[in-house]
């Protein structure tokens, strides 16, 4: 009966009888930010080269970028890196043009073997 009572009257449970108590905010809820606030820029990865993609899907097959530092590397000069690509172009049959053969040769010389490129 005192129960009964406290529930009536509101006492023992302050937000159920009163007036003055605050609503509960729901739980995981979060303030959404406003338009004016500035959002932060996705940083975006970088955009592989053409001569890198070309180089990544037909000669990482049977070689990895171990032969390009190796001390006994068979291109010493840029113009014998142009040959090499040249030869294992045709030797694989992959009917590559000048373009295809110049993007491949500037993307190892830069990443690898760093030639001056006169």
């Amino acid at each position: 009966m005192v129960f009964a009572a406290l529930l009536v009257l509101g006492g023992g449970f302050p937000a159920w009888g009163s007036t003055h108590a605050e609503p509960a905010q729901p739980a995981g809820e979060t303030e959404i930010p406003s338009m004016e606030e500035p959002r932060q820029q996705a940083i975006k990865p970088p955009v592989p080269s053409r001569g890198q993609l070309l180089y990544e899907n037909h000669c990482m097959a049977c070689h990895e970028s171990v032969v390009h530092i190796r001390t006994q590397r068979q291109a010493r000069s840029l113009s014998a890196l142009r040959a090499q690509v040249l030869h294992w172009t045709a030797y694989l049959q992959l009917r590559w043009g000048k373009e295809e053969v110049g993007d491949v040769v500037d993307h190892l010389n830069r990443q690898y073997y760093k030639f001056d490129s006169r």
